[in-house]
């Protein structure tokens, strides 16, 4: 398979456009990842979206960077994000309420729902002073 990408936005949501547009050309580079992209684009859109509306603190203005590496290999594609926000691991996030009528759920918990529902493994590790989200999602189902 092809080679890895790699790419860095800022902690900002306008950059999501960017990250998808980048999702989009890394797929379009490796054919079997075209069915993936929109489940691919989504679990990153959720995962970025949560990290730069809650990682960080309201009043720090400073530029912060999200780091994106996506890398096919051995019927798997590796996605790794690394950020340096507020400690969260969302491995250990209880479940997402899906009972009842939508409008009587609480709100949030469905952007991780989603994550660790699409992706076939996803680890967390707190690396000095950096979030490290590690994914992994089979190209062979």
């Amino acid at each position: 398979m092809a080679a890895d990408t790699a790419f860095t936005i800022s902690n900002t949501l306008e950059e999501l456009t960017r990250a998808a547009s980048a999702i989009s050309d890394f797929c379009n580079q490796h054919e079997e990842l075209l069915p993936l992209e929109h489940r691919i684009t989504l679990v990153l859109e959720e995962l970025l979206t949560n990290t730069i509306s809650y990682g960080y603190d309201a009043d720090d203005t400073a530029p912060h960077l999200i780091e994106i590496r996506l890398s096919p290999a051995d019927g798997w594609l590796h996605v790794v994000c690394e950020d340096d926000g507020a400690p969260f691991d969302l491995t250990q996030k209880s479940e997402a309420d899906m009972a009842g009528d939508v409008e009587d759920r609480p709100v949030g918990g469905l952007g991780i729902h989603l994550i660790l529902t699409i992706m076939d493994s996803v680890t967390y590790q707190r690396i000095g002073d950096r979030n490290r989200v590690d994914m992994r999602m089979s190209l062979t189902d």
